[in-house]
This record gives C-alpha cells, structure tokens and sequence, in this order.
C-alpha cells in the first residue's frame, strides 16, 4: 500500500481559537480522501494573535518559518493557513523544494472553473487593497475579481463573536457582492469563516469557498503527483552561509546551515 503523504498546515498567527477552527476544516478535508493523506495543523509559538495587515504578516512570517523549519523533514508539502498574499509562502520556497501554498492561492484557483467572476469577503477594509495587490500578483490580472468586499470585522472576531453575528456580517457584504458587483463566486477571505461555508453557501445559492478546504485539497494534487518547486529563478535555493547569519532561532539557523534542499 502507498504510504499517505504528509501535510504540514500552519496557523502563522498565535490564535489557539483560530487554530482549532483551521484544524476542523483541515480534518474535515483529509477525512474525504481515504488515507491519501495525513495532516498535522500547528501555529506559530510567538508573534502576532491576529494578522491584520502587512506589518502583523512580516511579523508573523518570522515565527512561522522558524516553526516549519523545525518540522520540516517530517512532512512532505507545507500550507500556510492565512489568508493573504503571505510573503511566508515565497521564503519557504526558497528553503525548500517541498510544495508550499497558501490558502488565498488555493481559492482563488479553485474558484476559476466556477464562475467568471469571484469575490473575496474578507475582514477590515485595510486588507481591500492588500488582498487586490494579492490578486494581482497571483493571477497578473484582476479582470476575474469582480470585488473585494469587507465585513467590518478584525481576523480574531471570526473565532470570538458569537456565529449569528458572524453570518450576518458576511451574509451582508456576500449579498452586496453578488448584487452590485456581479459575483459568481464568493471566498471567505479568513480562515476564521471556515465554519460557516455550508450555511453561507445554502443562503446565497452560488458557490462558496472555504480556503483552508481548498488548500488542502489542492495540495492533494501536488504531493500525489509527486512535483516539486523549480529551483530556476524565483525561487533559487537559498545557499548555506551560517557566518553571515546570527538570530537565536533554531529554524530559522537550519535554513542557513544546510541551504535549501
């Protein structure tokens, strides 16, 4: 029998409420693929509770890589649970050939079969312009985004108000995005929301994406079929060159002791 692959899903942010619901999905996921694959869900130990804007991510993607690097030899691909153009993704490609992904890309691709036009419903109206220059970067093109709409809330209100006001607030901004922007498609544009996709989904009657669900799913294609990140160009494998390095974190030493791999 064929040895189920492993996934390595990280948190980047130090929510344990946030952790348990990324871990729920990922269950959920991994319990539809007959033991193709196993997955382990962690977070990061220090850095920010919630990642709400550029500053939280540089901060956040610090921690997390120290913490995959730790873990790294044990799993065979890495998904980092946020919701956000995460420059974690990009740095851990670098340190690795193992496939890294994380959860916005994974949506986004997954949504493109769907509908001609999707909509990410996301936290705080900050995150608009951060998520469109995400958009942009992964697709070269908005022309398949119809919005990116907010539901007034922060990141850890996903995992602390009660789920009646959490629905409300998406239902609301989902519904505006469907009506006056012509969404086909809606993506819950926080880990935290992964919860409510069957009951946002039954409401609105279009498609709805979980993005931790998708990207598990979508590194079930990647590790089944056995590919690997290019060592060409973007991501040249970082080269070993501990004398030029010193932080007093295990992870993120390992990265530079031995070069990517």
């Amino acid at each position: 029998m064929t040895k189920a692959k492993r996934l390595l899903v990280i948190n980047p942010n130090t929510s344990k409420e946030m952790t348990l619901v990324i871990q729920q999905s990922v269950d959920d996921s991994i319990k539809k693929l007959g033991g193709l694959m196993e997955a382990t869900t962690t977070s990061a130990d220090q850095g920010v509770a919630s990642v709400e804007g550029s500053f939280d991510e540089a901060v956040s993607t610090y921690w997390t890589v120290d913490k995959v690097m730790t873990l790294l030899d044990e799993y065979d691909g890495v998904l980092i649970a946020c919701f956000s153009h995460h420059i974690s993704v990009k740095v851990l490609r670098e340190a690795t050939s193992k496939p890294v992904m994380h959860i916005m890309e994974a949506a986004i691709l997954q949504s493109l079969p769907l509908g001609a036009k999707f909509s990410i419903v996301t936290d705080s109206a900050h995150w608009k312009p951060l998520l469109e220059e995400g958009i942009q970067s992964i697709l070269g093109s908005m022309e398949r985004c119809a919005s990116v709409r907010s539901s007034g809330m922060t990141a850890l209100d996903t995992v602390t108000l009660s789920v009646d006001q959490v629905m409300n607030k998406l239902l609301e901004a989902s519904q505006l995005a469907i009506k006056e922007d012509g969404a086909e498609v809606i993506l819950l544009g926080c880990a935290g929301m992964s919860q409510l996709k069957k009951d946002i989904e039954i409401n609105l009657g279009v498609p709805v994406i979980d993005a931790v669900s998708a990207g598990v799913m979508s590194m079930v294609g990647l590790l089944l079929s056995n590919l690997f990140t290019s060592p060409c160009g973007m991501y040249t494998p970082l080269p070993s060159r501990p004398d030029e390095v010193s932080v007093p974190n295990q992870g993120i030493m390992m990265a530079y002791h031995s070069g990517a791999k």
